[in-house]
């Protein structure tokens, strides 16, 4: 997971970053963010299913 996690925030948090130094994107700032946690715990979701089936 921690792997994942630095994979993903690195982006994430740049785009933030960059919507929040527009006056006019700041509204959109959220959206990094949320795709961030979406695609990390879907991420690990899968992993885990996969896992248990190569288990089973």
């Amino acid at each position: 997971m921690k792997k994942k996690f630095s994979f993903l925030f690195g982006p994430a948090f740049l785009l933030v970053i960059i919507l929040l130094m527009f006056d006019d994107y700041r509204q959109y700032a959220i959206f990094p963010v949320l795709l961030f946690w979406i695609a990390l715990f879907s991420w690990d979701a899968i992993e885990k299913k996969k896992k248990a089936k190569e288990q089973s």
